[in-house]
């Protein structure tokens, strides 16, 4: 009996682990449950059928074995395109071969992830972008020569951004980035730009020549020039001495001739206040009798005590 028992109970277990594993698996197959990342975005899938509805990040239902949901990342992906120098190569405008490595960065447009479930795979649209990015790059080369092509690079590279986006607005994708890398042309070109730069360092060469010669010309004659002005500024000042000499010379005559009428008028009022002093002495001393007038003669003595007069 408790052999039975014991039999019994293994089998209820063995029973009951058999049902919990059967709904586990009946869960995983038949899972109501998905999950949208924040990087993604989702769409509903009923027996082939596409639903209008986005669905955005988070927990998301469906119904089992009737629905599923196709999630589609919106991280920008890389496509590279390499465009060979030769006859499949882009053109430009003069004529030459050019060769250029196009990498694109796109992604999913958000709000038309029903149309790309509907009418696109992933393929597909990579081959749209691919062939859209091929078509714009050579169209936009050609509009430049391609001594244009190192100076322009950020040009070129915005036109053809903007080209691809137009081209690609009525697909459900977004272009984020263009980048031109790795130019390249044929070995002929590579010959003439030897060529060209060996001629232009000719041209620089004779140029740089010239140039001396025009500066050597240039100060010879500034030299000239420098001592013909020295020597028209020594006779001017040559000029300009002899005359303050002379000038000189004219006021120290005028300045002698000048000092001597001074002290020949200094000599005349001396003179003339002598003959004054003179005179003051003779009329201080008349005493009223006949005074000669000349005072420079001698004077009659009279031996009888006084001046004698006519």
């Amino acid at each position: 009996m408790k052999e039975n028992g014991a039999k019994g109970t293994l089998s209820a277990w063995i029973k009951a682990g058999i049902g919990v594993l059967v709904v586990v698996l009946a869960v995983l197959l038949l899972n109501p449950l998905s999950c949208v990342g924040s990087n993604e975005r989702g769409i509903k899938i009923m027996f082939g059928a596409v639903k209008d509805t986005v669905l955005q990040p988070g927990i998301h239902t469906h119904v089992p074995l009737v629905e599923r949901i196709q999630k589609y990342s919106i991280v920008p992906s890389e496509i590279k395109m390499e465009i060979p120098v030769g006859s499949s190569g882009a053109i430009t405008k003069d004529n030459q071969t050019v060769g250029v490595v196009v990498t694109a960065f796109w992604r999913y447009a958000e709000d038309r992830i029903p149309e790309i479930g509907k009418n696109y795979t992933e393929e597909r649209l990579k081959a749209i972008i691919k062939s859209t990015g091929e078509a714009a790059v050579k169209n936009t080369i050609g509009q430049y020569t391609i001594f244009d092509l190192a100076i322009s690079q950020s040009e070129i590279t915005e036109k053809i951004k903007n080209t691809v986006i137009a081209s690609l607005n009525q697909y459900p994708v977004e272009l984020t980035d263009v980048k031109l890398t790795n130019y390249d042309w044929s070995d002929e070109f590579d010959r003439q730009i030897a060529e060209t730069m060996n001629r232009a360092q000719q041209v620089r060469q004779k140029e740089q020549e010239l140039e001396t010669a025009k500066l050597e010309s240039q100060k010879q004659v500034a030299v000239a020039e420098a001592e013909r002005d020295a020597i028209i500024a020594r006779a001017e000042g040559e000029k300009q001495r002899v005359a303050l000499e002379a000038e000189a010379k004219v006021l120290e005559g005028e300045g002698i001739r000048k000092y001597n009428e001074a002290i020949s008028q200094n000599l005349s009022i001396e003179i003339r206040m002598r003959e004054l002093e003179i005179e003051k002495i003779r009329v201080e001393r008349w005493d009223g009798k006949y005074v000669p007038n000349n005072m420079y003669g001698p004077i009659p003595v009279n031996t009888q005590g006084g001046i004698q007069g006519r």
